[in-house]
């Protein structure tokens, strides 16, 4: 027996967005070195889920699909992440975050099956896949109450200490991630004007250059534009957004 379709109560905000890599690189013409193509799922809980597909231009060529849920506090609280280098897959890992364990369970063309467990921090920013939008996220948490300043955080779990996130994924825990808070600033990219909160990832694992990030002050952080100095030399920003009706 077919039962009869009713019409659900949207109770969720859905949005959409697309960021563009550039570069600065002889090497690369088209001055473009990749995109993500997210979705921004915010529910009536305060739940946050994205949705990102990021793909790398640079040899060997790379596809990232990430879908992470946040809780109201920006806690994280699930995740998938899922890589493909070169055309050929490289890993899948899904991960478990309570207020002190991560736990996580996948397969990587490295090593087969993975699992294992991490102690963490209820304090901890967040968990970083190196997704733009993610690495929003990981500053949605610093306190901007006593203003402009520098906040060292310790043992931040990521998928990959790697630069493009190419390795694993794993779980992986940084020493300790420097964030400078400079305040608010109105910044125009091709999707449009925005009021953003600007950061700044001053010290970072494996020896970064510093990378400047803006994120709305809307109450979803999204991304907005980012800056990798040299030897990168990487500019990221918004290009479209937009909101289901």
């Amino acid at each position: 027996m077919i039962k009869q379709q009713h019409p659900a109560i949207r109770e969720h905000i859905t949005r959409r967005g697309t960021v563009t890599y550039s570069i600065d690189n002889g090497e690369f013409a088209s001055g473009i070195w990749g995109r993500e193509h997210f979705i921004l799922t915010r529910h009536r809980n305060g739940d946050r889920v994205l949705r990102a597909y990021c793909e790398l231009d640079d040899e060997p060529a790379l596809i990232r699909d990430v879908i992470q849920r946040v809780d109201a506090a920006f806690h994280p609280q699930d995740c998938l992440v899922r890589l493909t280098e070169g055309g050929h897959f490289k890993g899948s890992t899904w991960y478990h975050i309570t207020d002190d364990e991560m736990t996580y369970e996948g397969v990587t063309s490295e090593q087969g099956r993975i699992s294992g467990q991490s102690t963490i921090d209820r304090t901890i920013r967040g968990f970083g896949t190196h997704a733009l939008n993610s690495d929003a996220w990981l500053v949605a948490r610093f306190d901007r109450s006593l203003g402009p300043r520098q906040h060292t955080f310790r043992n931040n779990p990521l998928t990959s200490l790697d630069h493009r996130g190419a390795t694993g994924p794993s779980l992986v825990c940084s020493e300790a991630t420097t964030i400078e808070y400079f305040g608010e600033e109105e910044v125009t990219v091709p999707a449009g004007t925005f009021q953003c909160y600007h950061f700044a990832y001053v010290v970072i694992a494996s020896h970064h250059p510093v990378y400047h990030l803006w994120v709305t002050t809307d109450g979803d952080f999204i991304f907005i534009k980012g800056t990798v100095a040299s030897p990168y030399e990487w500019t990221f920003e918004l290009t479209a957004l937009s909101e289901d009706a």
